[in-house]
Parts: C-alpha cells; sequence; structure tokens
C-alpha cells in the first residue's frame, strides 16, 4: 500500500513538473506583454499595458482577428457537416473500403503543414479559387475534419445502437432520429471535436499564409508579417489576447460538459434519447 501511495505521490509530482515546463515558456510570454520597454526583452525593466493598447487599437492586428476567429467558425461547421455523416456511415453502415476512406479522411493529420499548404495552392488556383477566401476555408475544412471525426467516431462506436433501433420500431423516420437520437448522443463529441478543431484553424499559419490575400489574412500571418520588421512587445501582447481567447474556449467545453462527459454519453442521457 505504501509503495502505491508512494507510487501516486512521484506521479503527482512528475505531472506539476511536467505542466510548469509546458507553462514557462507561456508565463514568459505573459509578463513581456506587459512590458514598459520599447524592445523584448526578460525580466522587463517595468510594466505597462501601452502594447495592449497598441495592438487592441491596430486594425492591422484586429482585422486578421476577426478574420481567424469567421474563418475557425465557419471551418469548423462545414468540418463538422462532412464529419458526421461521415463518422456514421463508418461506425452504423460499414462497407468494403470504410477503412481506407477513413484513413483518407485522416491523412492530413499525417502530412506536413507546409507540402499540404502547397498542394492545396495549386490545385485551389487551378479551379480559379486561389488567394480567395472561399479557398482559405477550403483549406481550413481539409486540416479540421480529421479532428472532428475521429472524436465523433470514437463516441458513436461506443453508443449502444439499440438506440437508434428502438426509434426506428416505434416508427420514427430516419431524419427525425437523426435530429432526437443520434445527435443528442454526438453533441459532446461536436462539442469537444468543434472546438479543437475552431483552435487548430486559429493557429494555422502555413495554409493561410499560402492561401489568403491582403483582405482575408489571418492574425498569425499578420503576426509573422510583423515580426519581420519589428521586434517589441506588441506581439506578446496580440498572443496574450490569443491565449485568452483559447481560455476561454476551454473553460466554456469544461463548463457545459465536463472533460469527463467529452468521450461517453451518460447512462441517464442515453435512457433519455432512448
Amino acid at each position: 500500500m505504501r509503495q502505491v501511495e508512494k507510487l501516486g505521490k512521484g506521479l503527482r509530482i512528475y505531472v506539476v513538473l511536467a505542466a510548469l515546463f509546458i507553462m514557462a515558456p507561456q508565463a514568459i510570454v505573459f509578463v513581456v506583454a506587459f512590458s514598459s520597454a520599447s524592445f523584448v526583452s526578460f525580466p522587463p525593466p517595468g510594466f505597462s499595458l501601452r502594447w495592449f493598447e497598441q495592438v487592441l487599437a491596430d486594425p492591422a492586428f484586429m482585422r486578421p482577428m476577426w478574420n481567424s476567429v469567421v474563418l475557425g467558425l465557419m471551418a469548423t461547421v462545414f468540418a463538422a457537416i462532412v464529419a458526421v455523416p461521415a463518422a456514421i456511415a463508418l461506425v452504423r453502415h460499414p462497407f468494403r473500403f470504410s477503412t481506407a476512406i477513413q484513413t483518407f479522411l485522416l491523412s492530413p493529420l499525417s502530412m506536413p503543414a507546409l507540402i499540404l499548404a502547397i498542394a492545396l495552392l495549386f490545385y485551389l488556383s487551378a479551379i480559379g479559387l486561389g488567394n480567395t477566401f472561399t479557398g482559405l476555408v477550403i483549406g481550413h475544412v481539409v486540416i479540421t475534419i480529421p479532428y472532428l471525426l475521429r472524436t465523433i467516431v470514437a463516441v458513436y462506436a461506443s453508443t449502444d445502437p439499440r438506440i437508434e433501433e428502438a426509434s426506428y420500431t416505434l416508427g420514427a423516420p430516419p431524419l427525425a432520429t437523426f435530429w432526437h437520437v443520434t445527435l443528442p448522443m454526438l453533441r459532446p463529441a461536436l462539442f469537444a471535436g468543434g472546438m479543437f478543431a475552431f483552435l487548430i484553424s486559429f493557429d494555422e499559419v502555413a495554409i493561410s499564409l499560402l492561401l489568403s490575400n491582403a483582405r482575408s489574412m489571418t492574425l498569425p500571418v499578420a503576426i509573422l508579417g510583423y515580426l519581420v520588421n519589428n521586434y517589441d512587445p506588441a506581439v506578446a501582447a496580440i498572443s496574450v489576447v490569443k491565449m485568452i481567447i483559447v481560455i476561454i474556449g476551454l473553460i466554456a467545453l469544461e463548463y457545459t460538459y465536463g472533460l469527463r462527459n467529452l468521450t461517453l454519453p451518460s447512462n441517464q442521457e442515453q435512457r433519455r434519447n432512448g
């Protein structure tokens, strides 16, 4: 028993150290964002809000941030439209090439982002969508589908198919069964996968760099362009704003469903859907 307690204590210490190691760079960025200096230095000589005032009033940062939010939401919605029926087909109606198709849909995860961005640039340019907002949305949908699909497939495969069969037996048409039975079971997976998909889209650099134009420029591209000619804490300040957006999303995810509910629907919910 003592060995188990020692192991548990050691694991807790390990987790704390790992968390500190991961959070250290973010903490440095956070501190630098409040620096009073005109250049990046750590520790800062003083503290000020001047860089937050600058970036929040600068259209060169705010317009790309709005573009990133809109793009992330659109990419997540369209990716869900593709991922949900694909997951239903793969889990409930497997066919001869279902494994190959699932591998194909997940393949963007295994491809270097820059190579994928170049391939998308050639393809979208060939069909007249190069450097357009529509082409940019398509590119982000391609990279966000795997996160939604994998999450939905994992959750849907763990649900009891008899719940949907009972709905059919009681005379419900397929669309009503999907809307009132299947979709509620997939709601936690949709929310969790959608959150990850949004964050991936919000932070994407390579595809946004090659597929965007001056009007559709995203925040990561704007930050990259700013760093070419500037080395001041403004970038740290806008990065802190980005981190706040991410933290708000994660808190909303935890508050809405809780981490324990992101993989399996509760028994109570399954009984209610049945």
